[in-house]
């Protein structure tokens, strides 16, 4: 095996790990306390009956909706949304539980028994795990802190302000467990950030370890080539035959084209190359543009592919890929896939980015119709196909038949 298909190996398994620790866990976590509100709601349905005679009779269903249907909720959707969608709805949920437990006070028709407990302040946990999943450690924190002192306060008025040491006794009881529960959520989410970042860093060294194999492997084609191409030229200029003087000049021009080539760093495109060399440089210009795209390859070939196609397709691939990350910097995936053929040879840049309509694209931008379509266009065989809609990503399929 060689290295550049280890390494293209390696890249592949990194690119199945999605999706990422941090979402796993999170959503690990959302339904676990899904399913504790559940549990915790079939035990609270005696303290709510007992309390909905001391309360405005819209309350009850209020609070109960909000709280166990609006966790229900929030589980569903993290399972449909990515990690910042994640974040925003557990945030929400963490502020609709607040707005719960102070609505208790204005929804008090008059002060409960000293042995009636409201109901609602013993489901603090499931307001400060959605806030930690939510926001920063510290401000899950503070949170906690605050939803504390609401219950003490909401406590205590429901006494009618008559003791003092049961509502701080409740305050500390939820700072106690609640604060287990928060702990505990913090740091598997803080192990799951540090999965993510140490994959995200094997997976870029990776795929710096395949750009490099890729160019290495691109340099010694071009070296061996032109080394063979001087040393004939060399032989045969040594031999005292007359007749070889035109092939000597023929070659030695030849040579030193692709002399020239080398030193400007471009590969010959009068020529022909094998199907090796094509995916070498295809990945090659991919890997140049960004370590992001993940490098596929489908198929194979055994005819050679006329340089200029070759060509063609690499200044187009390129194109594509700057393309996607310029328009679609927002995208989670991106992925370049060759496919070989023995009648022809298909290269696919896609992204899952916010995509756009190809027909707003305005007729003195160059990068689509010039850069990538016109050069297909130019080649007897060639095409191109830009699909994309806004939301749904974009496409960039290049293909070439022969004829």
């Amino acid at each position: 095996m060689s290295a550049a298909t280890a390494e293209r190996q390696r890249l592949g398994a990194l690119d199945g790990f999605g999706p990422h620790a941090e979402e796993r866990v999170a959503r690990t976590i959302t339904v676990v306390t899904a399913a504790a509100a559940l549990l915790l709601g079939g035990t609270a349905v005696g303290g709510m009956l007992d309390a909905a005679s001391y309360l405005q009779p819209w309350y009850t269903p209020f609070a109960a909706g909000a709280i166990f249907g609006g966790l229900g909720f929030v589980a569903v959707v993290t399972f449909l949304v990515p990690m910042p969608g994640i974040r925003i709805a557990h945030g929400i949920y963490a502020i609709v539980f607040v707005v719960v437990q102070l609505a208790w006070l204005p929804a008090l028709d008059h002060s409960t028994p000293g042995n009636l407990n409201p109901w609602v302040l013993e489901m603090t946990a499931l307001g400060s795990v959605p806030a930690t999943i939510a926001w920063r450690a510290w401000i899950a924190w503070a949170y906690l802190l605050l939803n504390a002192a609401v219950v003490g306060v909401v406590r205590y008025i429901s006494l009618d302000g008559t003791d003092l040491v049961v509502p701080l006794q409740y305050a500390l009881l939820t700072v106690t467990l609640a604060g287990l529960f928060t702990a505990l959520a913090s740091v598997s989410l803080r192990n799951a950030a540090i999965v993510d970042a140490a994959t995200a860093e094997l997976r870029e060294t990776a795929a710096r370890s395949a750009a490099a194999t890729a160019r290495a492997q691109e340099q010694a084609r071009l070296d061996a080539l032109v080394h063979d191409e001087v040393m004939s030229t060399l032989f045969y200029a040594s031999r005292d035959d007359g007749s070889l003087l035109a092939s000597v000049r023929s070659q030695a021009a030849d040579a030193l084209a692709q002399l020239e080539a080398l030193r400007l760093g471009r590969p010959e495109s009068s020529g022909e190359v094998d199907a090796a060399t094509f995916v070498s440089r295809i990945r090659s210009v991919v890997l140049d543009a960004s370590l992001a795209f993940a490098f596929s390859q489908h198929g194979s070939r055994t005819e050679s592919i006329p340089g200029a196609v070759a060509e063609a397709f690499a200044e187009a691939t390129a194109e594509a890929a700057r393309n996607s990350l310029t328009h679609a910097p927002e995208a989670r995936h991106r992925a370049v896939n060759v496919v070989l053929t023995d009648s022809g040879v298909e290269v696919i840049v896609q992204d899952d980015g916010r995509g756009f309509d190809p027909r707003d694209v305005a007729p003195h931008r160059l990068g689509i119709p010039v850069s990538i379509q016109g050069r297909l266009a130019a080649l007897p065989g060639g095409r191109a196909a830009v699909s994309s809609r806004p939301g749904s990503g974009t496409v960039v399929a290049l293909g070439w038949s022969e004829s």
